[in-house]
């Protein structure tokens, strides 16, 4: 070989390398985290929401959740138990012990790499929703090796896995073993780190939480470099925060705010349906002296009201309305929904014996930005002769009456987003201090016992069918959350939408800018 082949070869070979060098330093600089996204959102994160342990199962908290934490197995877009820390998992045939294979290589935002010894003490140190009920059932936690998780139950547990669903528990978000033993609870709630797609920077409650990307989170580095988080309860503020850029994204954007959107071409328009559903809960209709106890009289109210105009001012971008409001699955019964009709509203009122109408007692519209919503729903009451004291509480007050079972002779407006149709209806028709009907109990009792699944959902829709006829609660509408973007954002950032769909932006390793 010549001494020009050889300085040819050797030429060639090294523009090949250089070549390949600044295509992966190219690749990588476009892969790394880049830029700042800021969202104005409409409900106020709790510190609570950053350990979950404590952090209960109120849809809201899951924000925090999907940012800087990941579970065994959790809703993803198009997978309602998508396999997450938890590659996959076994079931026995009695349902009483389930097998969880780790993903390898998970770390937590420090570094440490996640294995089921801290699965075990995940399991242990759960205090939040449910926890009781969870805890209670459990016969053996076993790290059987660093990447095999196992749990025994006292007795078939057939439900297990819908506990990991937004709405159920917070259970399955794992949290690091070593670190919490060294800073202690406390201390883990003002600096918690887990290994979600984002870090922990700050949290100011009611002010901002902002989050850094976490470069080594398993599923994908995170687009967007920094995450800031602003709570913001006045729409008309959230709008201009939009409309003059300073926040990327602004949640629930309704009423005059969502038109303007749509005719801005400087912004964009989202508009994710929500998990929450809309129902009226009538305690009074186990109380025998009570109106609301006539059944004529829970049908005409149901007729009084126009949902479709409800939808249109209140939840506009809302998915079509749901018959029950329970989740769309093959476990709910589909029954037609009660029309806007007043006069025959009127009709059932008068056989029910009030032709004049009757004192409808206090009604609870929910909280806050449903109020307004809620004093619609009065308002068609008033037309047909219900007559309603219409009584506005704070977020905080109503959950804490509701829990007490202050509303037990009052009306009021609830907000159900339970992930499972099960759950959903022991929530609308089981609170202790109300009543219940005992064929509907004994239908869901032999439910929860039932192992085949044809005969579950065979009780389940005979349940459903025996609540439809009794109107046991009055569902109103479905729920959206019109989100507006400027033209930074790229894609839809609210991509869980089904089997489970959740408002806000996720999952947050999959916001981009442009």
């Amino acid at each position: 070989m010549t001494q020009t082949r050889r300085r040819m070869l050797t030429a060639g070979v090294l523009m090949l390398f250089m070549t390949a060098f600044f295509s992966a330093a190219q690749q990588t600089a476009v892969a790394a985290p880049q830029g700042t996204l800021k969202m104005a959102i409409h409900w106020s994160p709790s510190r609570d929401w950053v350990d979950p342990a404590v952090s209960g199962f109120t849809g809201s908290a899951f924000f925090t959740l999907y940012m800087f934490h990941d579970a065994l197995l959790k809703p993803m877009a198009g997978d309602m138990y998508a396999p997450c820390l938890a590659e996959s998992w076994t079931v026995s045939p009695d349902y009483k012990v389930y097998e969880f294979k780790l993903r390898k290589g998970v770390k937590f935002h420090n570094g440490d790499e996640m294995t089921a010894e801290d699965v075990v003490f995940t399991f242990q140190r759960y205090k939040g929703g449910r926890s009781k009920l969870l805890l209670g059932k459990i016969d053996k936690l076993e790290a059987v090796n660093p990447y095999l998780f196992r749990v025994s139950f006292k007795e078939s547990f057939i439900n297990f896995l819908d506990y990991f669903l937004v709405g159920s528990s917070t259970i399955g978000y794992i949290v690091p073993k070593k670190y919490i033993e060294k800073v202690g609870d406390d201390g883990y709630k003002r600096n918690p780190i887990g290994c979600g797609p984002y870090k922990f920077v700050e949290f100011e409650a009611g002010v901002k939480i902002v989050g850094e990307a976490f470069e080594d989170y398993w599923r994908k580095t995170p687009s967007v470099k920094r995450l800031e988080v602003y709570p913001v309860k006045d729409i008309a503020t959230r709008y201009a925060m939009v409309k003059r850029g300073e926040a990327d994204l602004s949640t629930l954007m309704i009423d005059v705010f969502f038109e303007k959107i749509k005719k801005d071409p400087k912004l964009q328009l989202f508009t994710p349906a929500s998990p929450t559903h809309r129902c009226v809960i009538m305690p009074n209709q186990w109380d025998t002296h009570s109106p609301w106890s006539d059944i004529r009289v829970r049908k005409a109210a149901s007729l009084a009201i126009d949902r479709q105009s409800l939808v249109d001012i209140h939840t506009p971008g809302a998915a079509a309305i749901s018959t029950l409001g329970l989740p769309d699955n093959d476990e709910t019964l589909p029954r037609p929904l009660d029309p806007y009709d007043p006069a025959q509203a009127k009709k059932l009122l008068a056989e029910a014996g009030y032709p004049n109408g009757f004192d409808g007692g206090e009604f609870v519209p929910r909280n806050g930005a449903y109020f307004p919503f809620g004093e619609q729903v009065a308002n068609y009451w008033q037309a047909i002769g219900i007559r309603t004291k219409v009584i506005l509480l704070d977020r905080a007050a109503f959950m804490a009456q509701r829990k007490a079972g202050k509303f037990k002779g009052k009306t009021y407006i609830d907000i159900v987003m339970n992930p499972t149709t099960a759950e959903r209806m022991t929530y609308y028709l089981s609170p202790p201090y109300w009543g219940g009907y005992p064929e509907i109990d004994s239908l869901m009792d032999k439910y929860n016992k039932a192992m085949d699944s044809g005969d579950r959902k065979k009780l389940l829709k005979e349940a459903q069918a025996n609540m439809y006829e009794k109107r046991a609660f009055l569902y109103l509408t479905g729920a959206s959350c019109p989100t507006a973007g400027t033209l930074r954002v790229k894609g839809d950032p609210c991509k869980i939408q089904k089997p489970l769909p959740v408002w806000f932006p996720a999952p947050m390793e999959d916001l981009e800018l442009k």
